[in-house]
Parts: C-alpha cells; sequence; structure tokens
C-alpha cells in the first residue's frame, strides 16, 4: 500500500504543477489554507488512512481501490481535499471530496463538546390530566352530617379501596395514590344561610378564596380543582363552610406527573437504481402520516458516492430524508435510503 502511495503521489506532482491552482470539478469550497503543493501529501494521507477500511468492509469488491481515487484526488478543490484529510468518518470523507453541503460543518464539529438539550417542562408544575367518569367522594348527608358553621372538615381524595368512610363510592373511582389535584363538581345541599365552600390541600392554611358560593336554602354546585396533601398524609384535603350546609363532591377528572413513555419509531426504507448520469442524482424517503423524522442515512454498492446526507424539511417540518448521490457513467449502480421516523405514543 505504501508503494502506491508513492507511486500516487509522484502521478500527482506530474499532472498537477506546484504553483497551479485548483479548482476542483465538484465544489469550491477552498480555504486558502493549505497551499496548491501539499495536494500529493494530503492524497497520500487519505489513501493510506482509509485503504485498509475499505478491503476490511468491502473484500474483493474494495480492490483497486486506491487507484480508482487517481482521477478525484486530481481534480478534488483543494479545499475539499483539506477536508476529506481531516475528515472523521469514510462517509465524511467521501462528502468532503465532492463538496457536498454540510460536508465543512460536520468536520468542524469532530471534537466539539457534547451538548445537554435543556430539559423541557417541570414534573412538579406541568401535570396531566386523566378525565374519569363522575365518580361520588364525599356526601355528608350519608356520612357525617353537615358541615357547621364557620366549620371544616378533612377529606380523603385518593385510597386503595373506597370512599365509604366518608359518603362516597364503594370503590376508589378509578383516582391513583399520590394523585397531585382532582377535578371535582362541588355541591352545597340547603345550607342554613348564605356563604361559601373553601377547599384547600390538608397541609396548608385556608386561603382567601372560595370554592363555591351559595344561597341560603338552595342546591347549588360549581367546577372546581382541588390540590391534595401528598404524600403520607392522613388526609389530603380540607373544606370549610361559613354556614352551615351539607356537602357533596364528585370527581371527574385527576391531575398527576406524566409518564415517561418509550418513542414510537418506524424505519422507512426506498431503493432503487441511479441513472446513468455523472450529476448529482437526489433520492427521498418519506417518513409515515404523523412521524418525524429522526435520523436516517443513504448507501449502495461499492462505487456511489455520497455528496450530502440530511433531513428532508418540507414547509419548515422534517418529513424525511434526503441523499445527494453520485452514480457512474458505465454501470448502473443501487442504491438504499433509510429514515428512522418516530411519534410520542399518547399516555
Amino acid at each position: 500500500m505504501r508503494k502506491k502511495g508513492k507511486i500516487l503521489i509522484a502521478l500527482l506532482a506530474v499532472v498537477l504543477p506546484a504553483a497551479a491552482v485548483g479548482v476542483g470539478l465538484f465544489g469550491t469550497n477552498t480555504t486558502g489554507l493549505a497551499p496548491e503543493g501539499m495536494r500529493g501529501e494530503l492524497a497520500q494521507d487519505i489513501v493510506a488512512r482509509w485503504s485498509p477500511y475499505v478491503e476490511r468492509n468491502y473484500g474483493a469488491m474494495g480492490a483497486g481501490w486506491s487507484e480508482r481515487m487517481e482521477g478525484t484526488l486530481q481534480t478534488a478543490d483543494l479545499g475539499n481535499l483539506e477536508l476529506a484529510a481531516s475528515a472523521g468518518s469514510f462517509e465524511q470523507m467521501n462528502a468532503a471530496l465532492l463538496g457536498g453541503a454540510g460536508a465543512s460543518a460536520a468536520v468542524a464539529a469532530q471534537g466539539q463538546p457534547n451538548l445537554q438539550p435543556t430539559a423541557l417542562g417541570s414534573s412538579g408544575s406541568d401535570l396531566v390530566f386523566t378525565p374519569l367518569s363522575p365518580c361520588r367522594i364525599v356526601d355528608t348527608r350519608v356520612v357525617g352530617g353537615p358541615i357547621l358553621a364557620d366549620g371544616e372538615r378533612s377529606f380523603k381524595g385518593y385510597t386503595a379501596s373506597d370512599f365509604t368512610s366518608q359518603g362516597g363510592a364503594p370503590s376508589n373511582c378509578g383516582i391513583p395514590t399520590n394523585a397531585a389535584s382532582l377535578q371535582v363538581k362541588i355541591t352545597s345541599v340547603y345550607p342554613g344561610g348564605n356563604g361559601y365552600f373553601t377547599a384547600y390541600p390538608f397541609n396548608e392554611a385556608k386561603p382567601l378564596a372560595s370554592s363555591l358560593n351559595y344561597t341560603n336554602g338552595f342546591i347549588m354546585s360549581n367546577e372546581s380543582s382541588i390540590t391534595l396533601c401528598r404524600p403520607a398524609c392522613t388526609s389530603q384535603f380540607n373544606v370549610y363552610s361559613y354556614a352551615q350546609s351539607e356537602l357533596v363532591i364528585d370527581v371527574t377528572g385527576y391531575f398527576m406527573e406524566p409518564e415517561a413513555t418509550a418513542l414510537d419509531c418506524t424505519v422507512a426504507q426506498a431503493s432503487g437504481s441511479l441513472a446513468l448520469l455523472s450529476g448529482l442524482q437526489t433520492k427521498t424517503i418519506a417518513c409515515p402520516a404523523g412521524y418525524t423524522v429522526t435520523g436516517g442515512g443513504c448507501g449502495g454498492v461499492l462505487g456511489i458516492a455520497i455528496s450530502n446526507s440530511e433531513p428532508n424539511v418540507v414547509g419548515g417540518q422534517p418529513v424525511g430524508w434526503k441523499c445527494d448521490l453520485v452514480g457512474s457513467l458505465l454501470s448502473v449502480l443501487g442504491y438504499q435510503i433509510n429514515a428512522t421516523c418516530c411519534r410520542v405514543p399518547g399516555r
């Protein structure tokens, strides 16, 4: 392999004089950092570095790869050649030689710190609501009697068994242990005067707010939410009544921290043959409806050059994967594109 490299350097030195200005056939990303006289050294580095990779991964099909690369190395833009020599992967090296979009960014990104994304939302405040069929958790007409004027009573907001001890349903109403908050319909039944109910967490002071304003002698209801005391509280909430009144509470849903669920992912694939053209040919694969592309790739038989591999963005949305490929003038070459497409499943 070293002998081939020396032959290649000699060939390049003859074909391209040291004072020549390199204008690539495949791009013009000249950096101006490397003199033309370094072309042979850069070419040797590329051949020496990637020949073992080609032989290891392509076996007999990769035989003669360094010789077939001579034309590309002779005519590649010098800036692209410099990028290719410092590429971190075989795919990046090919993209850099062809001047593909994003080649400079891909190489420049090597060695950059691994940035961690900022966490979105808060597990304490960004709660998920789960609706329930209306279910009674409190009825003082059944157990306990009316709450006295200027009095309060403590209640459970969730239970492992049932709510019969406070006049409610013989079940737990589907409320999970340690629910953060309840959505309820709170009702006053024939209060002894005008007034209001205030429902609040068991472990907090009564706020200066009302959950329901009622009128003497009427049945009145209101939708409200009750934050619960948790965990390990003897009760979850209190209800204060300004006047004496019976109290009925029906739960219609609860709030809880979101549950982490695995992404629902699928891989979309497409394959075909490139036309006998020397220019770039763009091939795409779309994600199924409702999915967003999270990754992808391009490949094919030996001889296909990958100029660019990136998400296919339509209307500002990543809808699939796109590959810019270079085929052959001599034979039809097969290619394959894949896109990893994911969506967040419902809770």
